[in-house]
């Protein structure tokens, strides 16, 4: 999010689209009917007497033919009101039946259109060209949204084409027909004019309606008010939400201070302004030593968010005054004091030097220092312990940046680094009774050993620009223990500053517009050595990233603006899942529709009745859209791989986890198994790397000399890549349940076959029951995870088998047949009924090699096969 800071107030307070950067300002046309005033009685504000309100105010359109419209801003947004009385439309006011539209086209230009080129617009719309008359003079336009066709309309050139929204009254396009020529083989339209509205309110609401803290007292055609429902208590160190992320924030001092704050939670850039000033305006400005003066503008960190302000430790004292400008044009930068007061001319800002605390309190406070808009580390100082250091860094015109300044208790264990900023690591060596010995390592290289003893502070001093042996890193050890079990000991603050971003302030260099006039360990002062000139209708930079923004008005106003990027948690809008059962074996699709902009990842894991894997899947590739809107589509078939020993059913999954225990003899060890496209066993591995199975195709890809038929018949070269026993091995893999590994209980036996190694994976139908999606959506800001979205898998559907009369070559019918069903790998047999039943071999089963574990072990196999074979016969 972004917050929007108003002016403070310490009594009864008023602001409006001017003051309050949260409200919406068209700064062009110097419109926005926004407005807060709240009537406070020492730290109550009754019922009634906090009041929002906006007026409607009428517009242009950009098209310049359609007139005006009326419109309306409802916390901080700008909506469409309604329409005047024309040759499109009614007149009608939207405000007056409680509807907002948000404006998402309002446009003056040339766009083309062709019979081959549509136009594409918001919300799914899309305008295309049906056919164009002959003498160009009428133009058969065809809209659709999502692909599907909602109207058409035969629009004379000069004339509008407008479409409705969903109650027939309200028009949520229009469109302005410039010209039209039709061609052999492509007809071509232009268009002037484009005005669209949400084809639907984007918010309702009616007279009376309660909205969070706030009730609809007033809803008519040209107003809308709201008033406090509740006595509200404007308590120290409190923030008291009022309505659609707006709020008020009370300081936590003795006397009252107040002032509003708004949220901006819409993905993407966003202007952070202050309040609006011209030529014309007039501020007083007091200063510490009783003098007043006077400038025509002035931002601080009580009007203008962009300036850096920690409320709860009260620091913040950026400030940039314009004193004087003729039509935009600024004269360089230089104060005078006439008749007692201060004038000046140009800007000036300033920026003093504040002590902040250290989360560890025993160290005290370090320095900080607010410069365009963000805090700079200025050093340490008087109120800096003797355990840290007094070295400044502003001393040598030089600032940096805080990393780490914490006090939260970490346990280290002994021999286990604790990770630092910027590459640096503590290592603890060691642990004795009452002390430890640690080492500081970047990026592999040591840099000081120590020994550091309970309730004491390390500090790593280096020299950081101009800066000689600024403490760069401070920890406080508090308690060492030392037991049979584990070494440890617990840190309890840690300090650290950047040595690489710092930033030089030298008396002359340039930062933006302005250029540093003094330096020192109290403040910093800036000025425009130049002159300036704010263009009408122009933005110029006039610090590093805040910047003034000039009105397209012959009327010379602006505002000082910073942008802020703004992406918000991730949100899923909406679901679509299987409402009907699915049948056992048969496609499930899924659909979410997901609001989240700098996306990391987006998983959707399946799960049974149970809490087990069934199947995860990595969406983030697949997603379809843009900026934070984005669809996410996938399909089950609604089977699940299962061994084909015993039919355990496994997770989805290349790679299993397991447990392999070569013989009776052996301790189990943990392995990862590698499975073919085809189900079977290509690997076998340990987690350190060790092979205890390889297949003839995984030994193929590592690239040996040797083949594998000969290194299955080396007894040494063999041990190197197949550890396991036929018939003595066993494995147990783990299952995913509820997010955690769990070991399965059946042990399943390896041996060889003239396929490979067995078992292997066959696709079976999932089970009947219950699954549940869960997903996971993580982007830049945070992770949202979703759960309890389920689904039923049904029986699967019924497939008939027959046995029954055959001919032979001949053609003869010969009799019924005595057959039986033998456990065959891969199949299940529910049930067999009147018919045929055709038994295929496959063809990758006729043509695969053995790729057992050389010549000798594949002919032992075969021959006790069909020892098997014959004595079932």
């Amino acid at each position: 999010m972004a917050e929007v800071r108003g002016h403070f107030s310490d009594g009864d307070g008023v602001w409006n689209a001017e003051s309050f950067g949260w409200f919406y300002y068209d700064l062009d046309e110097g419109t926005g009917g926004e407005r807060l005033t709240v009537r406070a009685e020492d730290r109550r504000v009754r019922t009634g007497d906090l009041v929002y309100s906006s007026e409607v105010w009428t517009e242009d359109f950009e098209f310049d033919g359609w007139g005006r419209y009326q419109a309306v801003a409802f916390l901080g947004k700008r909506y469409l009101a309604g329409y005047f009385k024309s040759d499109f439309t009614d007149a009608i006011s939207a405000l007056e039946e409680g509807e907002l539209r948000e404006i998402l086209i309002d446009f003056e230009g040339t766009q083309t259109i062709t019979t081959k080129t549509p136009l594409f617009l918001d919300d799914g719309y899309m305008l295309e060209v049906g056919e164009v008359s002959h003498d160009g003079e009428k133009v058969r336009l065809l809209l659709k949204k999502n692909g599907v066709q909602v109207d058409e309309a035969v629009v004379s050139t000069g004339e509008t084409y407008s479409y409705d929204a969903d109650d027939g009254l309200l028009p949520a396009i229009l469109v302005h027909v410039g010209a039209a020529m039709r061609g052999a083989d492509e007809s071509i339209v232009g268009l002037n004019g484009l005005f669209q509205v949400r084809d639907r309110p984007t918010i309702k609401v009616f007279d009376g309606e309660i909205i969070d803290e706030m009730k609809v007292a007033t809803l008519s055609d040209d107003r809308i008010e709201l008033v406090n429902r509740n006595d509200l208590i404007l308590r120290r160190g409190s923030t008291v939400d009022l309505a659609g992320g707006l709020a008020l924030r009370v300081r936590d001092a003795l006397q009252l201070i107040y002032y509003p704050v708004g949220v901006i939670a819409d993905f993407g850039v966003h202007e952070i302004r202050g309040p609006v000033y011209t030529e014309d305006s007039l501020v007083p400005l007091f200063y510490s030593d009783g003098s007043i003066g006077f400038a025509e503008a002035r931002w601080n960190h009580e009007n203008f968010a962009g300036f850096y302000f920690d409320d709860e430790e009260d620091l913040g004292t950026e400030s940039l005054i314009l004193y004087m400008s003729e039509g935009g044009i600024i004269s360089p930068g230089r104060e005078f004091v006439m008749n007692d007061n201060r004038l000046g001319y140009g800007f000036k800002y300033t920026s003093f030097v504040e002590p902040r605390g250290f989360e560890f309190k025993d160290w005290g406070q370090y320095y900080v220092v607010g410069l365009f808009g963000q805090p700079w580390f200025a050093g340490y100082g008087p109120l800096t312990s003797s355990l840290v250091g007094k070295e400044s860094m502003i001393s040598e015109n030089q600032v940096g940046q805080v990393l780490l300044d914490t006090d939260e208790s970490l346990k280290v264990v002994g021999g286990v680094a604790l990770a630092l900023k910027d590459g640096y690591e503590v290592h603890i060596v060691d642990v004795s009774n009452d002390s430890i010995y640690m080492m500081l390592v970047r990026e592999g290289e040591v840099l000081d050993r120590g020994v550091v003893r309970s309730n004491s502070t390390y500090v790593y001093k280096k020299d950081v620009g101009d800066t000689s042996d600024l403490p760069l890193i401070a920890l406080h050890v508090g308690s060492v223990f030392l037991s049979d079990e584990e070494n440890l000991a617990i840190v309890d603050g840690i300090f650290q500053v950047s040595d690489r971003l710092v930033l030089t302030i030298d008396p002359g260099n340039d930062f933006g517009e302005l250029k540093v006039m003094m330096i020192n360990p109290s403040y910093i002062i800036m000025a425009n050595p130049g002159w300036i000139h704010l263009k009408r209708d122009s933005r110029a930079s006039i610090l590093p990233g805040i910047n003034v923004a000039v009105a397209k008005n012959e009327t010379f106003r602006y505002y000082l603006y910073k942008n802020e990027y703004v992406v918000p948690l991730p949100y899923l809008s909406d679901v679509f899942i299987p409402k009907e059962p699915v049948p056992s074996g048969g496609l499930a699709n899924f659909s979410i529709f997901v609001l989240a902009g700098q996306i990391k990842s987006v998983t959707a894991e399946t799960v049974d009745a149970g809490g087990r894997r069934v199947i995860m899947g990595d969406l983030t590739r697949s997603g379809v859209g843009a900026a934070d809107q984005w669809l996410y589509s996938w399909q089950w078939n609604a089977t699940v791989p299962a061994l084909s020993d015993d039919g355990t059913i496994l997770p989805e999954s290349e790679v299993q986890r397991g447990l392999l225990q070569i013989n009776d003899s052996t301790e189990p060890v943990p392995v990862t198994v590698t499975f073919d496209p085809t189900g079977r066993i290509g690997l076998i591995r340990g987690y350190a790397g060790e092979f205890y199975y390889i297949s003839q195709a995984e030994y193929e890809r590592l690239g040996e000399t040797v083949s594998y038929a000969e290194m299955s018949s080396n007894d040494l070269l063999r041990d190197r890549y197949i550890k396991i026993e036929p018939g003595k091995s066993e494995i147990r893999f783990f299952q995913v349940v509820n997010g955690a590994a769990v070991l399965g209980e059946e042990n399943h036996k390896l041996w060889f076959s003239p396929s490979g190694i067995e078992p292997h994976l066959v696709r079976i139908a999932a089970p009947p029951g219950r699954y549940e999606i869960r997903l996971r959506i993580e982007n830049v800001m945070d992770a949202l995870l979703v759960s309890g979205l389920y689904f039923e898998v049904a029986e699967p559907q019924a497939t008939s088998a027959s046995v029954g009369s055959a001919a032979d070559r001949s053609g003869r019918i010969e009799g019924i047949a005595e057959v039986g069903i033998a456990e065959v790998e891969g199949v299940e047999v529910d049930g067999v009924r009147n018919g045929t039943v055709n038994v295929t071999l496959l063809e990758e089963d006729r043509s695969r090699s053995i790729p057992g574990p050389g010549a000798a072990v594949a002919a032992t196999a075969a021959l006790i096969a069909a020892l098997a074979w014959r004595r079932r016969r």
